[in-house]
């Protein structure tokens, strides 16, 4: 089984990209291509150290929560025939064994004809600075939820039209392009199973969380702002028309 992993990137430190890169070198499962997609500001320096990552570099910034870069890196994946797609954002890491928990999955699934359209893991919250920490996400992120954060969903080709559905995202919806996903796959029935396994390590910038692990938020830098203006002047009618797809937000 052939996996692909799609990484955008946008403005990140070069520690951070390498710290993201070396994440996917260490997986444990051998049949992987990495892609890294530059939003219109490429560290090609950085993504040379890394010779057998594939990289694109998209001639100016879209700044939308890595959704145009990440679909573009999954179409490229698709046409190149991977069988699975895996999602990492450039500041969060996977595990040493996360590729090979999520083959073993479709694999189990297979063998007991039941295939899988996707895949989904657990993940692990850090705080920027406080990578030691282990923190587990609310309730509502495990199986039977409606919500799965993008670095935690894998995708098989049975699933293949939705690989690049991050580039048809509504700007407004981009911020919660996760949920937005997660409510398309849902409205299309995939089949869909768990790992049960911590095997995504997601730093937070979330105000919540900084109050989960006991410490002061800063002034500066959280995210929670993002929010605010979601899906603003977008009526179900339109975002219906953009997406391609019925999909009820209001549900979501």
């Amino acid at each position: 089984m052939r996996v692909a992993i799609a990484t955008p990137y946008y403005k990140e430190c070069p520690d951070i990209l390498r710290r993201c890169l070396d994440s996917v070198r260490a997986q444990t499962y051998p049949h992987i291509v990495h892609y890294m997609v530059a939003d219109g500001h490429p560290q090609s320096e950085v993504i040379a150290e890394y010779p057998q990552v594939k990289h694109i570099v998209l001639p100016q910034a879209h700044a939308n929560f890595g959704c145009t870069p990440r679909g573009i890196a999954a179409q490229c994946a698709l046409a190149e025939e991977a069988d699975v797609v895996c999602f990492l954002d450039a500041d969060n890491l996977f595990v040493p064994g996360h590729v090979a928990s999520v083959v073993q999955t479709y694999e189990e699934a297979s063998r007991a004809g039941r295939p899988l359209d996707a895949v989904f893991s657990s993940r692990y919250l850090f705080l920027p600075g406080h990578e030691h920490l282990r923190m587990v996400p609310a309730a509502d992120e495990a199986p039977g939820s409606d919500f799965v954060d993008t670095n935690c969903i894998s995708l098989s080709r049975s699933a293949g039209f939705l690989w690049g559905v991050w580039c048809q995202l509504p700007r407004s919806l981009t911020p919660i392009c996760d949920r937005a996903i997660c409510g398309l796959m849902k409205h299309h029935q995939l089949h869909v199973a768990w790992t049960k396994q911590h095997t995504v390590l997601y730093e937070s910038n979330w105000r919540q969380h900084y109050v989960q692990a006991g410490l002061p938020p800063p002034e500066t830098g959280l995210h929670d702002k993002l929010l605010h203006n979601v899906g603003k002047g977008l009526t179900p009618e339109e975002t219906w028309a953009l997406l391609r797809v019925r999909w009820n937000v209001s549900k979501n």
